[in-house]
């Protein structure tokens, strides 16, 4: 369902303080139509702050995001931090996820990621859900997304991971989800991602899976290659989750292409990826993201592989603007 906000923001005025009719002072509204579509949450750098969020709601609409990565600091130490040298509390970076709340956006904190050190791999379970919540409290936020690339060389346990969330998800309710790859031929999740999944599932939390559609060995349309890789996915979890109906499995899941040229050298290009929510349209998953709207642009139509760029001829925000209208 689509929330419009329209009403005109104090700007300047703000400072003086606004009122209403009452003479009772007012919190300004946003002045751009957004999607009030909380299943759709695109990852954002908000370390590298090259996305403009205003921009982009007022071209697409979409407020909420996945604000990436919380990793261990640069000495490797269980300190949570932005990209591992951007402390949490950073005023560049506050600014920026503000200006999500004053779009109305929701905010998902997703930990790991390619780059750095794993808060996972060196914190204890205890000293992981502080960190977990610290991270949560920085961005205002009670929705966490473990996005630890399992075989990406860092060790961690799987319990570990397990009983932090179990702690943080016990002591405030918090929105849980796993991001996981899927194995390297598409063929569904790695081992090491099941054992991930079959602890958190010991556990007894409530979790999402988020299936990485990206950086895979996939043959013929990489659309539909990618719809495959979900659906593998999704036999693989409703085997963790046995007695689960089809809509609630389906309802679980969600997918995140990598848009533009993945690192692996397939491309995901706009028709590719509407091939992939016509899927997630049809069997009704619970959410969609992508990687990452800081590329959401043509700046390098190249074939480069970039963090602020598709590497493919695309207009501004073209696949923004196609994962906005998801079960909307």
């Amino acid at each position: 369902m689509v929330v419009r906000f329209l009403a005109i923001v104090c700007g300047l005025l703000l400072a003086a303080g606004c009122a209403d009719s009452n003479g009772e002072a007012t919190s300004p509204t946003p002045s751009v139509s957004v999607t009030g579509n909380h299943r759709v949450s695109p990852y954002l750098d908000i370390e590298s702050g090259t996305a403009d969020v205003t921009a982009i709601a007022e071209a697409t609409g979409q407020a909420d995001y996945t604000v990436a990565f919380a990793v261990a600091n640069s000495a490797g130490e269980c300190t949570a931090t932005w990209g591992g040298s951007t402390a949490l509390d950073d005023e560049e970076v506050k600014a920026d996820l503000d200006a999500i709340g004053e779009l109305g956006g929701q905010i998902t904190v997703a930990t790991g990621g390619a780059d750095g050190t794993y808060l996972e791999a060196v914190c204890t379970a205890t000293e992981l859900a502080t960190a977990y919540e610290k991270a949560l409290d920085a961005a205002g936020s009670n929705r966490l997304d473990v996005d630890i690339l399992i075989g990406d060389g860092q060790k961690f346990s799987a319990g570990t991971v397990a009983t932090a969330l179990e702690a943080v998800q016990a002591a405030r309710d918090t929105v849980v989800s796993v991001t996981v790859p899927v194995a390297e031929d598409g063929g569904g999740l790695t081992d090491d991602a099941t054992e991930l999944l079959r602890s958190v599932k010991s556990a007894g939390l409530d979790v999402t899976v988020n299936v990485m559609t990206m950086n895979f060995e996939g043959s013929g349309d990489w659309g539909t290659a990618m719809t495959k890789a979900a659906e593998a996915v999704r036999d693989d979890v409703a085997a963790i989750w046995p007695g689960v109906s089809d809509a609630d499995l389906y309802e679980m899941l969600g997918v995140t292409p990598m848009i533009g040229v993945n690192d692996s050298g397939a491309t995901t290009t706009v028709a590719n990826a509407r091939t992939l929510l016509d899927y997630a349209e049809e069997k009704k998953l619970g959410f969609v993201r992508f990687w990452s709207v800081d590329r959401d642009n043509d700046g390098c139509a190249d074939g480069t592989v970039s963090s602020s760029c598709s590497g493919i001829a695309q207009s501004d925000y073209a696949f923004t603007s196609l994962f906005a209208g998801f079960r909307s």
